[in-house]
Parts: C-alpha cells; sequence; structure tokens
C-alpha cells in the first residue's frame, strides 16, 4: 500500500504534467518529498540575507577577537587540502590567520600543494617537521605560531561554514569570559553530499566523561591553551578528547553555538566513517578520563562498556565503588500490594551497601496491603510510616515532603511503588554521579513493561511547550540519537518515578512545591529550579529499572498544574536540548528550521489576507500582526484582495492595507501566473522581508514569496479533505497549490488534527502547530462588559431558564441543525430552555431548512428558540449563557470555544478534527457525533438535571483554556518563525525560459 507521501506525489505529479515546461521545471522540486536531515538542509541553505545579517551584527559587536585557524598536515590528498584552505578563504569574518604544520609528509603531490597555499595568500604560515612526529606535537608546533587571541582546530581534510568564524567571533565578544566555545557539525563525502548532523547539547561536563561530544568546531582562548601545556603527544588518537577534558576543568565560561560551522570528512579510514579505523584512540580515551577522574577526585574508574567495545566506537563509563554515603530510599504506597511486594522485593538486588527503605503508607485500607506493611517493618534496613490521606485530596508533594522530615540520610531516592530493579549496581551508579560537583539530582533508565524506553531525561517542550521523557516508547536495541540512552548526560530535569537528590539540598529549595504542583510537574519543577540555581539534573543509563506506568499517555494532567507549569516555565530554556532539534516527538529528529537572525530590528512584513471581514481567519490575523507590532517583532504591511470593515481596525493601529488584484479561482494558467508576478513585484516594492499568507486560498502568495526570493509562512485554518480543497481551480494551477506547501518556510496549523489530515502534501517536515489565542486585554474587557443578570435581561430571559448558545455562521457544514432537531427530544423541558443560533445565515437554502424544523417543533418549545443572524456583540450571549453547543462538522479550532471558554461555559460539542484539542472530555465538555440528535439531546438533559456536573465543569472551562497555549504563546512563536524566515531571503529568481530548460534536462 502506498504511503500518503508516496500518493500525493503521484496526484501531483499528474497535475503538473499539465503546466508548461519552464513552470514544471520550478514546481517539481517542492512537489518531491524531502525529508530529515536533508530537510534541514534545504531549509537551512546559506543565503545572502543570513550573510547581510551577520555583516551588519559584525559590525555592531564589541571587541572582535582575531582567529589562529590551526591545521596539522600529513600525506593530504591535495584536493582535500585546497578544499579544506578554499572553505578558510571564503569566511565572512576576515581576522584570522592560518597556522599549517607539516608533520613530515612524504607523498610529494601534499608537499606540492602546501606551496601552492603557501603563495598564495600573506595569513597563511607554514611550517614543516623533518619526520612524522604525530598529531599532538604537529598541533602544538601549528599554535606555536599563532598569534590570535582564539585559536581553532580544523583538520587538513575538513571544511569550515562560510559563518564559522563570524558566529564564533559573535558569541567571544557577546561573552568575553567565554574561553572555550564549539559547535554543531555533519560530515560530508567526497560528492559533496552532507550527512550525520551532530546537534549538541550546551555545556555537558558529564557528557563529555562519555565521549567526547564536543567534535568540531572547538575554539579556545590562546592563553588558555599555553596554560595546561597544550595538547599531549601520550595521548595520541584521543588527545583532543584529553585536551577538552583538561581545558574544560580551567575555562571560565564553555560556550556552545547550536549552528553547524564544521563539515567533517567522512573518507575511508577517517573517525568520521568508523571508530574502528583508530581503535588505538580507545585506550588513549579511557587513559584520559581516568587521569580526569583523578584530578577531580571522583571514586571511580574509567571503563570502555562492552556494549561500545562490540560497536568499535570511543564511548566510556564510569564504574562506582558500591559503598558511599547514606541513602534513604523513600517509596510512597497505597494499598496496591502486589506493585509494592514485588519493587521493595527487587531491591534486595541492589549492591550498595549503604542504603535503608522507607515505605511511606498514605492510608491504605486493604488488609492485605496492612499485613504486608507490618511484616515490612520487621525486616532489617526497611521502616514503614504511616501519613493520612488528606481531606482535600492527594499531593504526592505533600506526601514526599513530610516523608523526608523522617529521614536523616545524606541523600535520598525517591522511587515510585510501581518500579523494579534490573541492574544490581543501579544505586552504586546513581550515587556516584550524585557525589560530583554540582550536581543536585540523578535519575534512572527507565523502562515501561515491553521493554521500550519510558524515562531518558526530561526535555522541556515536547507537547505543545510542556515537557516530555527522552526517546520515550524507544526499542531496547534502540541507542538513541549520538546515544545518548546509553551515555550519562545532562537534562533540565528527571523523573521523580526514580530520583536522587542531596537532603540538605532538597530542603534549601524548599523540596516539592505543594501548592502549584501536588500531584504533577513536581519533578520537572524541581529539577528546573535545580538547573536554574547553577545545579545540574543527570541521566544515569546504568540505573536501569521497569517502571510499570500505562505506556500510552491517556488522560490529561490537571489543567491546574498545566496552567501552573506554563506560567512559571513558559520561557525557559532548556540548555540540554539542540534547538535544530523537534519537539514534535521524542526521538531527537531534526526541525528543518532555521535558527533566527542575529538583528533585532522588527522585520518588514507583507500579510496577505484573503478578505477584511469581522470573521475567523481574518481576525486571528489581525490579532497576530497586531500583537507582533506592538512587541517591535514586525513592521507590517497588509495586502488584500478587497475591501472590508478591518482594513479601518488595521490603520487605526497604524497598520497601512494596499490592495492587489488576486487571480480568480478558475483562472488559466497563464493569468495566474502573470497575477503571481505581479504580486512579488508588489512585495519588492514595500521591500518585504517575510510574507505571511492567511488561509489556504492564498497560496499564490506563497507561489509569488518563492518568486520573490522571500520565506512565506503560511498559515492554514481549514480541515477539509487536501484531495479535492483546490479542485476549483484549473489543473495546472492546482500544482502551484500543492508546490506551496514545499516553497512555504513554515506552514502553520491551528490543530494536530488538521495538521495530520494534510500530511500527505507536507514534502519538507515544515508543518507546525500554532494554537491560536485571543487576546487576554481583550478577553476581559469582553467578560466584564455584562454581568449574567444585565445580559439574561436584555436578551428577555427568564430567571428559570436554561440558555443554550450556539455561535458561528449558520451553514451547513457547522451543522445547527443538530440542535433544533434534538430539542424535539425535550419536549418535558420546553418551558426551561431558551435557545440562541447566532451567526449569520450564510446558506438561505440550510437556513431555510432549519427555519422550517424550528416551526415543526411544539408551538410552546419553538417559541422559545431564537435565531439571530449576525449580530454586533456576541459577549451578551456568552454572559447569558448556561451551555454552548458547538455542532461543527468541519472545524480546526472553533473561536467561539475558546471564547465559550473564556466565559466559565460548560460545552457540549462534537468531536470534529482539532475540537478534541481544545476541550476536556467530561472535565469542561461533552462529546456528541455529528447528525445524532438523539444523543445531543441526551448530553443537553445530563446538564439540565445535574447543576453540580454543570458547576464543575463550568469552573473548569477556564482553567482548561489557560493550560493550552494562548495568544502569548501564538506570538512568540511566530516572532521566532518570522525572524527565522527573515534570513532565508535570496536573491529574486527569474522565470526559466523553456529553451533553458530543455538544455538543462539534457545536460
Amino acid at each position: 500500500m502506498p504511503s500518503p507521501n508516496s500518493q500525493s506525489t503521484s496526484v501531483q505529479s499528474g497535475k503538473l504534467e499539465r503546466v508548461s515546461k519552464a513552470a514544471r521545471h520550478e514546481l517539481l522540486p517542492y512537489l518531491r518529498p524531502v525529508h530529515g536531515y536533508d530537510a534541514w538542509l534545504a531549509a537551512n541553505a546559506f543565503t545572502s540575507a543570513q550573510e547581510s545579517d551577520l555583516r551588519q551584527a559584525l559590525a555592531k559587536a564589541g571587541p572582535l577577537p582575531t582567529f589562529s585557524i590551526i591545521t596539522p598536515v600529513y600525506n593530504t590528498p591535495p584536493r582535500h587540502l585546497a578544499e579544506m584552505f578554499a572553505s578558510v578563504q571564503a569566511q565572512i569574518y576576515d581576522h584570522w590567520e592560518l597556522c599549517l604544520v607539516d608533520d613530515g609528509s612524504s607523498n610529494p603531490a601534499t608537499l606540492a600543494a602546501l606551496d601552492t597555499i603557501d603563495a598564495s595568500s600573506l595569513k597563511v604560515k607554514i611550517r614543516r617537521l623533518t619526520s612524522n612526529s604525530g598529531i599532538a606535537e604537529a598541533t602544538n608546533a601549528a599554535a606555536a605560531l599563532a598569534t590570535g587571541e582564539i585559536i581553532v582546530f580544523l583538520d587538513h581534510d575538513d571544511l569550515l561554514t562560510t559563518d564559522a568564524l563570524a558566529e564564533l567571533a559573535l558569541y567571544y565578544a557577546s561573552r568575553p569570559d567565554a574561553d572555550l566555545v564549539y559547535s554543531d557539525d555533519d560530515k560530508v563525502d567526497d560528492q559533496g553530499r552532507r550527512f550525520a548532523p551532530q546537534f549538541k547539547p550546551d555545556w555537558s561536563p558529564t557528557l563529555l566523561m562519555s565521549f567526547m561530544y564536543m567534535s568540531h568546531v572547538v575554539s579556545v582562548r590562546r592563553s588558555l591553551f599555553e596554560g595546561i601545556g597544550g595538547v599531549r603527544s601520550s595521548f595520541n588518537g584521543a588527545q583532543d578528547y584529553d585536551f577538552a577534558l583538561r581545558a574544560t576543568e580551567q575555562a571560565r565560561h564553555i560556550g556552545h553555538i547550536p549552528r553547524v560551522l564544521y563539515h567533517w570528512r567522512a573518507t575511508t579510514g577517517s573517525t568520521a566513517q568508523s571508530g574502528d579505523a583508530k581503535p588505538e584512540s580507545f585506550d588513549a580515551g579511557l587513559r584520559a578520563l581516568q587521569e580526569a577522574l583523578d584530578r577531580r577526585g571522583v571514586r571511580g574508574r574509567a571503563i570502555h562498556p562492552q556494549w561500545a567495545r562490540d560497536a568499535r566506537i570511543g564511548m566510556f563509563s564510569i564504574d562506582f565503588p558500591d559503598s558511599g554515603p547514606a541513602v534513604t530510599i523513600i517509596v510512597p504506597t497505597y494499598n496496591e500490594v502486589g506493585l509494592l511486594r514485588d519493587s521493595i522485593d527487587s531491591l534486595a538486588l541492589t549492591t550498595y551497601a549503604d542504603y535503608q527503605v522507607l515505605v511511606v503508607d498514605n492510608g491504605s485500607d486493604d488488609a492485605a496491603a496492612l499485613d504486608y506493611l507490618d511484616a515490612l517493618k520487621r525486616r532489617p534496613r526497611h521502616r514503614v510510616i504511616t501519613i493520612p490521606r488528606r481531606l482535600e485530596g492527594f499531593s504526592f508533594a505533600a506526601l514526599m515532603n513530610e516523608a523526608v522530615t523522617h529521614t536523616d540520610s545524606e541523600f535520598l531516592l525517591f522511587l515510585n511503588n510501581d518500579t523494579r530493579v534490573i541492574a544490581p549496581d543501579w544505586l552504586s551508579q546513581m550515587v556516584g554521579y550524585g557525589c560530583m560537583r554540582d550536581v543536585g539530582a540523578v535519575g534512572a533508565r527507565l523502562y515501561f513493561a515491553d521493554g521500550t524506553l519510558q524515562h531518558g531525561g526530561i526535555v522541556h517542550g515536547y507537547h505543545e511547550g510542556l515537557v516530555g521523557h527522552a526517546f520515550r516508547g524507544a526499542a531496547p536495541h534502540d541507542w538513541g540519537y549520538m546515544s545518548f540512552v546509553k551515555t550519562a548526560r545532562e537534562y533540565s530535569a528527571i523523573t521523580a518515578a526514580c530520583m536522587l537528590t542531596p537532603r540538605a539540598l532538597f530542603n534549601e529549595h524548599g523540596g516539592f512545591d505543594e501548592n502549584l504542583f501536588a500531584v504533577a510537574y513536581n519533578d520537572v519543577d524541581y529539577g528546573y529550579r535545580l538547573t536554574l540555581a547553577g545545579w545540574r539534573c543527570v541521566y544515569c543509563p546504568d540505573a536501569e529499572l521497569y517502571h510499570f506506568e500505562g505506556k500510552s499517555r491517556g488522560k490529561r494532567d490537571n489543567p491546574r498544574e498545566v496552567v501552573n507549569l506554563r506560567r512559571r516555565y513558559g520561557s525557559f530554556l532548556d540548555q540540554s536540548y539542540n534547538p535544530n532539534l523537534s519537539l514534535d516527538n521524542e526521538r531527537f529528529q531534526p526541525a528543518s528550521r532555521r535558527r533566527p537572525r542575529h538583528s533585532d530590528d522588527p522585520v518588514r512584513v507583507c500579510a496577505v489576507s484573503h478578505n477584511l471581514n469581522f470573521e475567523g481567519a481574518p481576525n486571528t490575523l489581525f490579532d497576530l500582526l497586531i500583537g507582533l507590532k506592538q512587541a517591535g517583532e514586525a513592521d507590517v504591511v497588509v495586502l488584500a484582495p478587497g475591501n472590508g470593515p478591518l482594513r479601518a481596525a488595521y490603520e487605526d493601529a497604524g497598520i497601512p492595507v494596499h490592495f492587489f488584484d488576486a487571480p480568480r479561482v478558475g483562472t488559466d494558467v497563464g493569468s495566474f501566473e502573470q497575477a503571481v508576478i505581479a504580486l512579488a513585484d508588489l512585495y519588492d516594492e514595500f521591500k518585504a522581508e517575510i510574507v505571511i499568507a492567511n488561509t489556504l486560498p492564498m497560496f499564490f502568495a506563497v507561489n509569488a514569496a518563492e518568486r520573490a526570493g522571500l520565506g512565506a509562512i503560511w498559515c492554514q485554518h481549514e480541515s477539509e479533505p487536501w484531495e479535492t480543497y483546490f479542485d476549483a481551480d484549473q489543473p495546472e494551477v492546482q500544482a502551484y497549490a500543492y508546490a506551496a506547501f514545499g516553497q512555504a518556510y513554515r506552514v502553520t496549523y491551528v490543530a494536530e488534527a488538521t495538521r495530520r489530515g494534510w500530511a500527505a502534501v507536507q514534502t519538507r517536515d515544515n508543518a507546525q502547530v500554532v494554537r491560536h489565542g485571543v487576546p487576554s486585554e481583550r478577553l476581559e474587557a469582553e467578560l466584564g462588559r455584562w454581568t449574567r443578570e444585565e445580559a439574561r435581561g436584555h436578551l428577555k430571559v427568564a430567571p428559570n431558564e436554561f440558555v443554550l448558545i450556539l455561535m458561528g455562521t449558520v451553514c451547513q457544514r457547522k451543522g445547527q441543525l443538530d440542535l433544533v432537531q434534538a430539542l424535539g427530544r425535550l419536549n418535558p423541558r420546553s418551558s426551561v430552555i431558551k435557545v440562541f443560533i447566532v451567526g449569520a445565515l450564510a446558506e438561505p437554502e440550510y437556513a431555510g431548512v432549519m427555519m422550517e424544523h424550528v416551526r415543526r417543533l411544539p408551538l410552546e418549545l419553538a417559541a422559545h428558540v431564537e435565531i439571530t443572524g449576525a449580530v454586533g456583540d456576541m459577549t451578551v450571549y456568552y454572559a447569558a449563557a448556561d451551555v454552548l453547543v458547538c455542532t461543527s462538522r468541519i472545524e480546526s479550532a472553533p473561536r467561539v470555544i475558546v471564547e465559550a471558554m473564556a466565559f466559565s461555559l460548560p460545552i457540549i460539542t462534537t468531536p470534529v478534527f482539532g475540537i478534541p484539542e481544545l476541550v476536556e472530555a467530561d472535565v469542561n465538555a461533552l462529546f456528541y457525533q455529528p447528525g445524532d440528535a438523539d444523543e445531543l439531546a441526551v448530553r443537553i438533559a445530563e446538564l439540565m438535571d445535574d447543576p453540580s456536573r454543570r458547576h464543575g465543569m463550568s469552573t473548569s472551562s477556564r482553567d482548561v483554556l489557560d493550560s493550552r497555549p494562548g495568544y502569548r504563546d501564538m506570538l512568540l512563536q511566530y516572532a521566532a518563525l518570522i525572524r527565522e524566515a527573515a534570513v532565508s531571503r535570496s536573491p529574486r529568481r527569474l522565470m526559466v525560459p523553456p529553451e533553458q530548460v530543455e538544455v538543462s534536462c539534457r545536460r
């Protein structure tokens, strides 16, 4: 069965056949699927806008350093040497010197190539050693030639990116205390193919004890290089690893630039291609790590673990002793005697000597559980205390905080009662890392019952700005990106299902937060507080346990705790997770996004709106553009094909509006292409840096942006099927529509369900969900416009009447007929129901059918149904209502549901597309299936007959709204996107004449 992408490629290619040769040549690259790192490369091509931004940033920066690039040479193929030198000469930042040392090459071609380089530039220094002395001595000899403030290591066959030294210069200028700075890198073969990117975390001292993760590019202040005696020849093969371990011990600040600034040559026999090529490096690396442990006073033995030896890779671990400071293992429990017994019994495997177990019973009342707890009290090193359940509800945070008061050991280890020990040395390994300098918490590698990974560290930003577990669900054989599953390293937090922390530190930081995170996220909050205070949270892969929680995420966390997490850590910067990696899932995949430009000047935006009416999509665009302008992120001009009431609102806010001739639906391809060219000209006229195109019909605005050499952000609101959405256009024009998905820098969706529905046409991994939000000031103003009593009085609602509202344009896709039909099933309640159906009658025939059904209702009930048509102020209906009903068949993220939640209304809705992502089933919303009037009637009756349930849902509704990404999140996400898209700008592309296409194809 073909994949959705292969299916869409076939459909789109068929349409492409009808387009001119020139257009076919132009569009085909955007219709072919490009994924993974190839998609990242396509999004990150070096552009003229990026170069201009860099040059402006350099001109504004403080004192900039000079660089000495040091390169040992030994029998390098001339081509590689020439390409290396060309990459240095191509640097945007030109305050550099190249220090080459030939380490006794015997290849005449290499020597001739060095002569050529020597003669070509006064910025090159060359020294020739008479014999081959090894890479360390050659490196030191090259460093002895250096006069620059900063040394940059460059291997003789590798390549610097054009912007490498410029980015390094800006970093050193911004951090005068920086002594060592590294970047991301990738590999390149002799055909120029780039692959295997290494998107690294910021400074991670624990990870450096696992392997030389910094790799390339590495730069160091020359004074530090000289101060520690350069590189050591006794560690040849791992001399860079030994140097990094020693240098980072002395450096004031260690910086990381999350950009690929270096291409590592992958050739046969190189370490880029296979660690097995230089097995002697493993022994040198092991010795380097052991010396580092000894220097730092760490009680541990450096080892080359069996899995790394088998794979012939230079990754290391530390074997810690089975003795050390005392640890209290705190195990909370409530009944569930089977789980508890399994967990406690597994602790007997533990090889660590100095621990005791404190079982914290939270008021168990099961007889078998009580018997088992009583038996535990008689076991050596086991204690049981009882902390009764709180009347106000369960609080893990409070339970653990009180339990800690019953301990006096140096370390605490919080352990869930649904865990089981696998590795006997689990606690020894955790304590070993916990005793290291600046380590505040240590977490374990946890598995689901089926052996897949449950926890490998906590990453901030998964699940729409919340958190998630790294590599969750990874198969047992999956080592993870850069082998991070197998290597000890820093994360911003780790799970309290198995977490070690010093008792004094836990108390000093107030323990778990009982007020904001009673049940969920208390471990995240604790980890973040430690991280922000300068402590490190370490993931220990050697501490292996099962964690028998449900593998599916199931029900969402308490909305109020989600709100608290967003409010407290909405702008938290996770330095343990590279921003080039996606937050869409836990697999550490490339995000196919650029790094934002350095300039913080407002970005010149041309925003193309399909109309200027007060309705969903144009209103959302208006809110977005106003917010971006007020925040100083964007200098906006709005382009629209016709006038409307929003024009005055834009102009009142200082945003000019201009009109243009949009291609009509069904127009021929020739006229369409002329309209696209004209719009591209308009972008030039307004000096646009990026384009925002709003709604799917504005695909031609993306086509025009591509022609103008501009990055485009395309905001999709619609959920209709992709296969037929553009069918009203000519087939050859449809090819342009589908190509726009690949041409846009980013395609944003308002719901994950819509993004999934359109996945077949997403060819560049450039789709992203950005929730729409309403400005809080407007919401608060609307909330304060009417009291409930005033609103019901204005609408002539009797005090005992139960008010249902259904808001939005009256049309078949909104399905308002469902509610009218459901009312007929509620006859006994007719005297207490009042129904308002509010919205423009967009489809007269459908509105007529609906009104006919109203007339068929019993006379008393029909008199309580009011179909208003369009109204100027909808807030009066929200303020008067008891329940909002949404009957839509096709909706991505209806604004009326957001507004209803703001007014704390319970909701009855269809569960179509993105609606379940907005609400919480059975918390603030009830679902019914579209067209099922009987089920809708049952849902209405449930809320009418149960005031307590209705009140609970009403109380929860605002919390659910606040727990979702809101207006501020929307602004922050779009602000980042426009700063990224601004540096994707390139010179305007001209239409390729057909005869040139034919010549190109023949070649």
